[in-house]
């Protein structure tokens, strides 16, 4: 699919007007070129559209389509209802079956400069029509329809050059967050450690990165001992991948940890089988690291980020570690299994001592860690742990900027007294299941010493269970927005 910026009338495709609840007179369509055209608001007008998020209205108007687009309240407005905008505005357009849409570069409201919106534009309308069908056969009544061209109108000729940056830039981070759901959307057993290493062995050859794949057998033997005691259980072997973008003069070095648990059964402490189906997606951290580097090599970012992914199942076997096992961590420190479940510490706790070989400015780590993040914060909020007070207001104005939103849970002291063991130096899960989701972080922490380091629980935020304007119902790929954002606006 193209996309084209121009200024001035456009007459081919479905033209995109949007309007504020409550205010679709005709001075108050968007942009204020709607407004003068007569026919158009009273077209808009009598359809009985209200302007509502992302409500639609699909109008004839002589020879021309027009799609009216809702922006919500004036109070709400902003670049992420834009996005929700575009997304609303192309799933619309395709599911009619037109193949070219035309979406205004709006300037109203302080929405930022016509570049900020034009990439809220792309990005919107890429992600929202992205879906997962390499498995199966779509109905021949859904085989031809495609938009193959987006036009981004832009009220002055002046704006063109900026906006159409702005683009290049939000098709390579819609590019690799929808490589990141097609990983999380496809099946375990085709989505196993070895096909995630062989993905980042693609990107590094394809953009000339370096990566470094250490296979289960030398995990062994180099004393991996948290993705080890994962492993056993499974007939699949364990990678642990590190994938490296590093241009010359790199301003900072980002190590980037994530878990890449391709199937989770829970192990010998296993999971209740509803929705078990659904365990694919616990390698989310993982692809969103891998996803994030690509994204950090093609834009060319400033900075050293290396990603680090321990990837392999956890199954239930005669293999596999069982609760009252002890192991030891790449670190030295031994931890007392009390739950095989909470098998994503533990292959972090290998992530996050072998990130410190890079010297790190940064290690931000993500994983759909724990379900009490997902009782405490629902699907709306990425729960963020760490002690370093610059590092997170800096996540979480990246987390606004691109409404991949972060809310910040306490990392005190007193919530390690509940990981003593009496067996090993800390266990992996309380005794109470208390506080569960700050607790894995205190956990984690424990491997984090020395680092400015920052925890990104994402288990809510990973999976949506139905579609959004720009999230189709499945994998999310959250994390690779919020990350670039992150990094991009970094300074010592």
């Amino acid at each position: 699919m193209r996309i084209q910026v121009k200024s001035g009338q456009v007459r081919d495709g479905v033209q995109v007007i949007a309007a504020l609840e409550g205010e679709q007179r005709a001075e108050r369509l968007l942009p204020a070129s709607a407004a003068r055209d007569r026919q158009l608001s009273q077209l808009v007008a009598g359809s009985g559209f209200r302007g509502a998020p992302n409500e639609t209205a699909l109008l004839p108007k002589g020879k021309q389509w027009v799609l009216a687009v809702g922006l919500g309240k004036a109070k709400d407005l902003s670049l992420d209802r834009v996005r929700q905008l575009a997304g609303a505005a192309a799933r619309t357009v395709r599911a009619r079956g037109f193949r070219h849409l035309a979406l205004p570069v709006l300037s109203e409201r302080g929405l930022g400069s016509a570049a900020d919106v034009a990439q809220a534009l792309s990005e919107g309308a890429l992600l929202g029509l992205y879906r997962y069908d390499k498995l199966k056969k779509l109905p021949k009544h859904e085989q031809g329809k495609r938009i193959e061209v987006i036009t981004l109108v832009v009220e002055r000729a002046g704006d063109i050059a900026a906006a159409k940056r702005a683009v290049e830039k939000a098709q390579v981070i819609a590019e690799a967050v929808s490589f990141v759901r097609d990983l999380i959307n496809g099946p375990s057993n085709i989505v196993t450690p070895t096909y995630l290493a062989n993905q980042a062995r693609a990107i590094a050859k394809r953009l000339r990165l370096k990566c470094t794949v250490i296979p289960f057998t030398q995990l062994k033997r180099l004393g991996f001992g948290g993705i080890v005691g994962v492993a056993q259980g499974s007939a699949q072997p364990a990678q642990f991948i590190v994938l490296e973008y590093h241009p010359p003069r790199a301003k900072a070095t980002f190590a980037l940890c994530g878990k890449g648990i391709t199937f989770d059964s829970g192990g010998i402490s296993i999971k209740p089988s509803a929705k078990m189906e659904q365990m694919k997606y616990d390698m989310s951290g993982g692809a969103a690291v891998l996803g994030t580097v690509q994204a950090a090599a093609r834009l060319r970012l400033p900075h050293r980020v290396v990603g680090i992914v321990a990837a392999t199942e956890n199954m239930p076997s005669g293999t596999a570690q069982k609760p009252g096992d002890v192991l030891k961590t790449l670190s030295g420190k031994t931890v007392e299994v009390i739950n095989t479940d909470a098998e994503g510490r533990l292959v972090l706790s290998d992530c996050l001592h072998y990130a410190k070989r890079y010297k790190p400015d940064c290690v931000v780590d993500l994983a759909t860690l724990t379900s009490a993040c997902i009782v405490a914060l629902g699907a709306e909020a990425i729960g963020l742990m760490t002690k370093d007070e610059r590092l997170a207001a800096r996540l979480n104005q990246a987390g606004k900027a691109t409404h991949e939103r972060v809310w910040r849970l306490p990392l005190w002291d007193e919530y390690k007294e509940m990981l003593k063991s009496d067996v090993a130096d800390i266990k992996n899960v309380t005794d109470t299941g208390q506080a569960g989701t700050v607790t894995a972080a205190k956990f984690l922490e424990e491997f984090a010493q020395g680092l400015p380091w920052a925890h990104l629980d994402i288990a809510g935020t990973a999976w949506a269970d139905k579609d959004r304007p720009y999230v189709p119902k499945g994998a999310v790929g959250i994390g690779v927005r919020l990350l670039i954002e992150f990094m991009e606006t970094w300074k010592k």
